[in-house]
C-alpha cells in the first residue's frame, strides 16, 4: 500500500474519533463542575 494513503486514513480516523472524544470530555468537564 502507499505510504501516503495510509497517513491519510490515519488521520481521518483519528479526525473521526477526536469528535466525539472532545464532546465527551467537556461534558464531564461541566458536569463535574
Amino acid at each position: 500500500m502507499n505510504f501516503e494513503l495510509i497517513l491519510q486514513l490515519t488521520s481521518l480516523l483519528l479526525v473521526v474519533a477526536a469528535g466525539p472524544l472532545v464532546v465527551i470530555l467537556l461534558a464531564t468537564r461541566r458536569g463535574n463542575l
